[in-house]
């Protein structure tokens, strides 16, 4: 059972989206997607709280990475112009669909 599980995820990671990105930038996408999950919304500040053994830098980084890749948006925020929310792309939200 655990050998099938470890080919599961080894032949996930070598498809396209993940196969781009590296192992903390999967991790970020991941944790982001579940955050979202539980509150409906996310921003640039919920990214400086993910992962609390690394920098505000590295993060912010790290999500630009993703946007790079074209798995987040990121848009200023009506309410607040000083905000940055953050959404999935449609690569994204195809990649979680297929997980599901």
């Amino acid at each position: 059972m655990t050998i099938r599980l470890v080919n599961f995820l080894v032949g996930l990671r070598r498809l396209p989206p993940l196969s781009e990105l590296t192992g903390d930038e999967e991790r970020m996408l991941f944790e982001l997607r579940l955050l979202w999950s539980t509150q409906g919304s996310l921003s640039v500040a919920d990214v400086y709280d993910l992962v609390t053994s690394q920098s505000a830098s590295t993060s912010y980084r790290q999500l630009m990475a993703l946007k790079k890749k074209g798995l987040v948006n990121i848009e200023v925020s009506g309410e607040d112009r000083r905000k940055r929310k953050i959404s999935f792309t449609k690569l994204a939200e195809n990649l979680f669909a297929a997980l599901s």
